[in-house]
């Protein structure tokens, strides 16, 4: 028997509103639906109300193609739980389907920004899944893609560096193969400037703004070096994190051999650069750098698709969820700010991530001309001064 896990249940529900699932695909979406033996948590863990339940409803029967009408009616009529279940999927598919969030009657619209590849021959926009070739100015095939990874291909016969520079929007995620071999994973709202290819012997440097993960193919002739803002950091050959977004602390998190860190606006004199250790994380502070052990998968989470917080403070977390939703937020209750808070999430939208913070952090939020503001609850500690 195969069963479901939730992000493959997402997607199942997902066809069936658009009328395209098989029957084999239906006896799936049953299994998964029996699963849920227990209806005391469901409608208070995702905050519903009778409201919001209608409107799904009507969405429902609106998407629903006429020739399944029956199959709908077969799913919903068996039990209130099953139907509360399938809202529940279905609430999650449609935010998908529609690309937008409803919550208490407001429209939160995410708009969808593209990855940009800016080359010789200009500004190339890339779709994250598709696949396709790279040009230069001559037309001659500079990188390929395939499954999602940007790939250059390496060229022995360029005597001087040539710049492309891409730029990954917020909201998304990029891969990138440059013609040394080294991985780059490239997080929202990053841009990262790096030569077509590298030239032998010299050092193979690349200027980030954002963060990106490397995976460094191994040369002892030509150092690898990150240019991130007042960060250098220096390797052979190794897997690190790097993060230099703008108003964000500056860091690199060593995740395997060693990496050589400077700060290039330290304050003490005659700062030397650093090397840090496997489990080490290097910030940059006024006097140089600060050196601490980390677990080092709470840095590289998100190039599984992972959102975590580990002890981040509420304006830290808020700057995360913009960049990885691509949504603006507004945050009015301002003694959240240098609460913390630890936390991971994986396939949530942004109305789950809300809802979560909201009774955890015990505030309201609503969604105003696109935005996410969010506001002190009234009463929120009760009345403590009542006798």
């Amino acid at each position: 028997m195969k069963y479901l896990n939730k992000k493959q249940a997402k997607s199942l529900f997902k066809k069936y509103l658009k009328g395209q699932c098989t029957p084999e695909e239906e006896e799936l979406l049953e299994s998964f639906l029996q699963s849920y033996q227990d209806d005391s948590n469901i409608w208070s863990d995702l905050d519903f109300n009778e409201a919001i339940k209608e409107r799904v409803w009507e969405k429902l029967k609106n998407q629903a193609v006429p020739e399944r009408k029956s199959t709908v009616r077969k799913i919903y009529s068996s039990s209130w739980i099953k139907y509360a279940a399938v809202v529940i999927g279905l609430t999650v598919a449609l935010i998908s389907y529609f690309n937008y969030n409803d919550i208490d009657g407001e429209l939160l619209k995410i708009d969808e920004e593209m990855i940009v590849l800016q080359t010789g021959n200009g500004k190339n926009n890339l779709n994250e899944n598709a696949a396709g070739e790279i040009t230069n100015e001559s037309g001659k095939v500079i990188a390929s893609q395939r499954k999602g990874v940007l790939s250059y291909k390496k060229d022995s016969t360029l005597k001087e560096l040539v710049y492309n520079e891409i730029k990954v929007p917020r909201g998304k995620t990029f891969k990138l193969i440059l013609s040394d071999g080294t991985w780059v994973h490239l997080n929202a709202g990053t841009s990262l400037r790096f030569p077509v290819n590298f030239l032998p012997g010299a050092n193979r440097e690349v200027f980030l703004l954002g963060e990106a993960y490397f995976e460094v193919a191994r040369d002892e002739q030509s150092p690898f070096i990150v240019q991130a803002n007042d960060m250098e950091v220096e390797v052979l050959g190794t897997h690190f994190n790097v993060s230099s977004y703008e108003g964000s602390n500056h860091h690199t998190v060593l995740v395997e051999g060693s990496v050589q860190v400077n700060n290039k606006t330290a304050k003490t004199l005659n700062f030397e650069p650093l090397v840090i250790k496997p489990g080490q994380k290097a910030s940059l502070v006024p006097e140089g750098l600060n050196i601490n052990e980390v677990d080092v998968k709470d840095y590289i989470g998100w190039t599984q698709d992972l959102l975590i917080f580990n002890d981040d403070s509420f304006t830290e977390i808020i700057q995360k969820i913009e960049r990885r939703y691509n949504v603006e937020v507004e945050n009015n209750y301002s003694e959240l700010n240098d609460s913390r808070f630890h936390g991971k999430f994986s396939e949530e939208s942004i109305i789950d991530l809300m809802n979560t913070f909201k009774e955890s952090a015990n505030f309201d939020y609503l969604i105003n001309d696109g935005k996410i503001i969010i506001n002190k609850k009234e009463n929120a500690y009760g009345d403590m001064n009542k006798n």
